[in-house]
């Protein structure tokens, strides 16, 4: 933000958690992209459960700038853990479970495909009904497929609100993809995708595809031999060094676990 004659100047900023006794002020200085960390806690606030656990508390974060709201994000509080330890000597594989808020879950949902096929005709009260009826089915997660599409924000505010929490696929699914500088570059689309969502506490998990890795791994595509280190390392690159990196610079102020592949 520069002012008419594009100087930088400085400004205050004040934060409020409306309905606690919370808030923050900073003197900022806005001449490029800022970064503010705010550190709000559990005295202030109740923290955010999944359905069938507790209630789903949120709260209403303001931004003021002299006074003037200039923008608001409804948030919860919980913290997750994707609990993977080994077995012992002998068995392959670890646990896969949830921790939210330091209790273990017991998981019971399905995937979630877009709901239509012409997502003009798909309505906010469309989504509200077929998020509730997941929940009064006893559901407490939905997988966002990613075959289908990055959902609207109206989808991740029902789920905040109905505690069904979010295992949330990119949109890599079934396929090798290129790692040309340009694709690279409109795969940063990801960082869009996070910063739209992220502040949604139903959002628990980030996967980077669906099914690239089984597919590289197990040979699905018949490639000769030859072909086979190649791909793995375009693999590596693509979501390893590129797609993981981008959400961990982007979602760092959040605990959500980043699995490459799904499943």
């Amino acid at each position: 933000m520069l002012s008419s004659n594009n100087d930088p100047f400085t400004s205050k900023l004040k934060f409020i958690l409306e309905n606690t006794t919370w808030s923050y002020e900073t003197t900022v200085t806005f001449n490029h992209n800022l970064t503010i960390s705010l550190s709000i806690s559990d005295e202030h606030v109740l923290h955010w459960w999944p359905n069938g656990y507790g209630d789903q508390p949120l709260y209403n974060l303001v931004i003021l700038n002299q006074d003037n709201r200039i923008g608001s994000h409804l948030i919860g509080f919980r913290t997750v853990q994707l609990i993977q330890h080994e077995y012992g000597a002998g068995i392959n594989g670890t646990s896969f479970y949830f921790s939210i808020n330091f209790k273990s879950i017991f998981i019971k949902g399905s995937n979630w495909i877009p709901s239509d096929s012409f997502q003009k005709r798909v309505s906010d009260e469309k989504c509200e009904r077929l998020l509730r009826s997941a929940q009064l089915s006893n559901m407490n997660m939905l997988r966002i497929w990613d075959g289908g599409i990055y959902e609207r924000n109206s989808f991740y505010e029902i789920a905040d609100r109905l505690g069904i929490m979010l295992w949330h696929d990119f949109m890599f699914a079934c396929s090798l993809c290129p790692v040309d500088e340009p694709f690279l570059t409109n795969v940063h689309e990801v960082i869009y995708q996070v910063k739209r969502v992220q502040h949604h506490p139903s959002i628990v998990l980030w996967f980077g595809n669906n099914e690239n890795e089984a597919a590289v791994a197990h040979y699905w595509y018949g490639l000769p031999q030859e072909k086979l280190k190649k791909t793995k390392d375009d693999y590596r690159k693509l979501y390893v060094d590129t797609i993981i990196d981008a959400v961990k610079q982007t979602d760092k102020g959040n605990n959500r676990p980043f699995v490459t592949s799904s499943p």
